[in-house]
Order: C-alpha cells, then sequence, then structure tokens
C-alpha cells in the first residue's frame, strides 16, 4: 500500500445521514365536554399527563485536560475564555497548565504516575513513552471515527496526516499549524535608506547584508549596525539556518533517492549552505556569537537596531512582536521574503503541519461511548464561531471591528486572556488571525502562497528507536562540526570525518531503520 492508498483508507469519510421526526397529537370535542375536562379533577390530572415534561438541561461534561502555555505565568483560573469555552460546549473543564520548558518531563512524570487526564496536549508524539504507551494500548486510537464529527472530518491534509501517525495510524488530534513557515525579515526602511530592492536571489541576500553592515543604514554616521543575526538552538530548524538550505536546494531533514532515505548533511548542497554562511562570517556580516545565543537574544539584534535580516518564520513578522522597535522607533519598517531563488528554484521547508496533539488515555477515557463525548467536545471547540472567539476575543473587550476586520484594543489584555489559551484549539487558527495590519494580512496571505513551495521532511512519522535512543549525542555531532565549520576552524575533509564519525556512532544504524520503516508506507 503506497502512502496515498494508506492516507484515503485512514481519512476516508461517508456520508451522514440525520434524520429527525416530531409527532404531535391532537383531539377535540364539544364545548359541554371541553368545559367538563376544564372542571373535571380527573381530566385535569389527564390533561396533565398528556403534557411532556420540559426538557431538562443537561449536566455540564466534565473534561480534564493537561495543556502546555508559553507565557511566564499560566492562564488564570477564572479566564474569561475558559468560562466562554465551559458555557458554549456545555461543559466543567479542569485544565491542568504545563510550560513549554517543562512539558516533556510533566508528560513522562504523569505517565509514570499513573494518573492521566481525559485529554493530553502531547507535544512530541514520537517521544520515548508516549510511543511505547500507544504501542502497548494506552492511547485510543482515532483516525476512523472523526469521519462522524462534521468540524474534525475534513480537518486534516494527506501530508499532516501522514506526519501525525504512528504505525500508519493516527492516535490523536493534531493541533493543526501551517505548512510554508520559512521567511526572511529584514529592515525595510534600512533597505531604502540605500536605495536597494527587496532580496530575489541568495546573492541579493549576500549584498543586502554587506550593505547593512558596511553603508551606514540607518544614517546615524556610525559603523554600529550588521546585516544577519542567527541562532543555532539545534540541528533541524525551520528557521535560521533552515532557510539557507531550502535555498541551496537541500532535502527537509531527508531526502529520497531510488526509494532509500539519506540524510540532509551528506548532501552538496547542504554543504554549499554552510559556505555561504561562512563566508558571512568570515566578512563579519552576522553576528560573531551565533552558535551561545538564544532565540531572544537574536530577536535583540533586530528590537535593539543593531541587526538588519533575521531569518525565521512567518508568525515573527506579526506586529506585537516588535512594540519594542517601534516604540523606541516610530519611523522603523520591517518587512519579510520567503521566496528566494537558489539552484532549484523556489523553496520553503515544511512544517510537520501541526504543533502537538490530543492524545485521549483509555485509563481515563474507558469506553468508546466515552470517547465519542470527548470527541464532541473537540468538534464543538472546532465550531467556526467559537473558533472565531478563540482567535479573536470577545468583541468591545479585546477588539473592535474596523472596515470588516476585528482590530486589537489592548494587547496585553488580549494576551492575558486570549492568547494564553489559544492552544485549546486544534484548528489552524494562526492564518485566520488578524488584528488589521497590512503585515498581519501579509502574514496570513503568505500561510497559504507557501505551501505551494513547502518541502516536506519524510521521515517525521517515522521511528527509528537508535534515533530516539543516542538522537541528542548523534545531533550534538553533526552540530558542532558545523558551527565549527563555519567559523572556518575546519575544511571539507574535516566535515567528511564529523559525517564517518556520525554513521560509525549508530548514525548508519539510524538511517537503516528510517528505511525499514518507510518501506512500509511505500510498500505497492
Amino acid at each position: 500500500m503506497n502512502k496515498r492508498q494508506w492516507y484515503t483508507s485512514l481519512k476516508s469519510v461517508g456520508p451522514v445521514l440525520v434524520a429527525a421526526s416530531l409527532l404531535v397529537g391532537c383531539s377535540g370535542g364539544n364545548a359541554a365536554s371541553s368545559k367538563a375536562t376544564e372542571t373535571t379533577p380527573a381530566a385535569k390530572s389527564t390533561q396533565q399527563a398528556s403534557t411532556p415534561p420540559k426538557e431538562q438541561p443537561k449536566e455540564p461534561k466534565k473534561i480534564s485536560l493537561m495543556m502546555v502555555y508559553y507565557f511566564a505565568e499560566p492562564p488564570k483560573k477564572d479566564n474569561i475564555m475558559v468560562q466562554k469555552i465551559e458555557e458554549m460546549t456545555n461543559t466543567k473543564l479542569d485544565i491542568t497548565w504545563v510550560p513549554n520548558s517543562a512539558y516533556d518531563n510533566k508528560v513522562n512524570a504523569t505517565i509514570a504516575s499513573g494518573s492521566l487526564p481525559m485529554v493530553m496536549n502531547v507535544q512530541n508524539n514520537k517521544l520515548s513513552t508516549i510511543l511505547s504507551g500507544v504501542r502497548s494500548g494506552m492511547f485510543w486510537e482515532v483516525g476512523p471515527l472523526l469521519k462522524d464529527y462534521p468540524n474534525l472530518k475534513g480537518l486534516y491534509n494527506e501530508q499532516t496526516t501522514y506526519n501525525a501517525s504512528t504505525d500508519g495510524k493516527l492516535y490523536g488530534m493534531p493541533h493543526q499549524r501551517p505548512l510554508g513557515l520559512q521567511m526572511l525579515l529584514y529592515r525595510k526602511d534600512w533597505l531604502d535608506n540605500l536605495g536597494m530592492k527587496p532580496p530575489e536571489t541568495i546573492d541579493d541576500v549576500y549584498q543586502m547584508a554587506k550593505a547593512f553592515t558596511e553603508k551606514d543604514p540607518d544614517k546615524n554616521g556610525k559603523k554600529d549596525t550588521y546585516g544577519l543575526v542567527e541562532f543555532m538552538p539545534k540541528l533541524l530548524s525551520q528557521q535560521g539556518f533552515g532557510n539557507a538550505l531550502a535555498w541551496f536546494g537541500a532535502p527537509n531533514g531527508y531526502g529520497v533517492k531510488d526509494g532509500k532515505l539519506y540524510p540532509d548533511f551528506t548532501t552538496d548542497e547542504y554543504l554549499e549552505a554552510m559556505k555561504f554562511y561562512r563566508k558571512m562570517f568570515s566578512e563579519k556580516l552576522m553576528n560573531q556569537d551565533f552558535a551561545a545565543i538564544q532565540q531572544g537574544q537574536a530577536w535583540d539584534g533586530i528590537a535593539k537596531e543593531k541587526a538588519g535580516i533575521y531569518p525565521a518564520v512567518v508568525a515573527h513578522a506579526t506586529i506585537p512582536n516588535w512594540t519594542a522597535l517601534y516604540q523606541a522607533n516610530p519611523n522603523a519598517k520591517l518587512d519579510f521574503v520567503t521566496r528566494i531563488k537558489g539552484p532549484k528554484g523556489e523553496r520553503v521547508f515544511a512544517s510537520n503541519g501541526f504543533n502537538g496533539m490530543y492524545m485521549f488515555p483509555k485509563s481515563s477515557i474507558k469506553t468508546e461511548a466515552e470517547l465519542k463525548d470527548t470527541l464532541e467536545f473537540i468538534n464543538k471547540l472546532s465550531d467556526p464561531k467559537l473558533e472565531q472567539l478563540l482567535v479573536n476575543g470577545i468583541e468591545g473587550r479585546h477588539y473592535k471591528m474596523e472596515n470588516g476586520k476585528p482590530v486589537r484594543l489592548d494587547q496585553k489584555l488580549y494576551d492575558d486572556e486570549v492568547t494564553s489559551v489559544i492552544e485549546l484549539l486544534i484548528t489552524d487558527w494562526k492564518p485566520k488571525l488578524m488584528t488589521g495590519s497590512p503585515m498581519d494580512e501579509k502574514v496570513n496571505k503568505t500561510y497559504v502562497e507557501n505551501s505551494s513551495i513547502a518541502v516536506a521532511n519524510p521521515t517525521l512519522p517515522l521511528v527509528s528507536n537508535t534515533q530516539i535512543e543516542k538522537g541528542s549525542e548523534l545531533d550534538k555531532l553533526v552540530n558542532d562540526a558545523r558551527v565549527k565549520y563555519i567559523y572556518g576552524e575546519v575544511d571539507d575533509a574535516g566535515w567528511k570525518k564529523a559525517i564517518d564519525q556520525w554513521r560509525s556512532n549508530g548514525g548508519d544504524k539510524v538511517i537503516e531503520e528510517y528505511n525499514a520503516e518507510y518501506a512500509k508506507f511505500t510498500k505497492k
């Protein structure tokens, strides 16, 4: 069964027919009998008995969830948006909020304790504890059930469903995200000051970085700016160096040749991307501490007006991310490009199409009937009206309408009350997020347009036990060698030596295991 055949069998949806009938009975009589009915106690009793009782409101369904949050503090217990969700879905929610930095550890501890919530927002469904849990029957398979829910049955595209699966089956509800996320953010006002056009090619990016470093783009008479600000937190990234890999034509994580998988860093295209970065580094067109800083410090390069280019993901272009920059310099202008022409045309690396997923432990949801009730809650949560509520907030409190578009009233209140709980949604809310600004409209448009040039990573649904066991060690080996190459501390031969070391330390076993898994999806 090939990948498309597998996907079709997983996601097949038949028509759902719903019928309802209402039977209304009535009786008549003469005036005398009617009067007797009014005055006779027995008749009164009969009449009352024939009147159907008023339907009692259903008790709110209690649902426990474990959710991730990305802010300094978790959402407040009396969060107004959670209250609105409960009201609109007739539920009582018991939510345990866990910071993103500690989430995988919390998942492991929760599984070890045996006290699981009904709904777990699992960030990494290939985490060893989750993977072993799935294979031991700890979690419900939900793929075949989605066809019965109008808001869920057509939710996932082929690529996202493929990426989120384990052993060809869907054991949770992925939180949708756009596929094409990469972009290159730059200071448009600096570019305008220098009379330059937005970059279209790899060389244009280089020339922009060089001009931002050497030609006083902020016109303050000082040589105090540089081109590119970069950070490298991990080997495979949708931002930073990953942008350059896409431009030069490297595969996304792994490539496929003659039906066999191979790692991206073994390719000539990967080497060319490193050479590009080494040139930028040696000419001081980028920050010299790129290997030692974190994302927040990279943002500071733009916010504090030192750097002019930031390779990142499209969401980072949205206006609220740069409030400090605009407050310090109201004349500052940012813009971004995604379609940089390289040897293989315009490319971006596809994300996995989701950010975490809802999974349903059988120890907390004991029957299929209970599972279906819980999925009905997810179905209601995915209703367009409720989705819009969680995307934009409450009109008059979080936004107002101007020219048919929602405009934020108070960004901090929105973040505290809306953004803090928006991860409850599994639908792809990012392309719908609006603040009324042209930049955000461009972001939303780009999410849609980039999907056509997004290059997928074929290994996302695959499992390599060696990668699970030794992945951190193996990734660090290649990552360290890449940094040293960009620094100029190792040459091509040194880079090849690092690859050979990766292979002998377990890398060849990873490739072998991935290929064995991949064959299951491509076998006809």
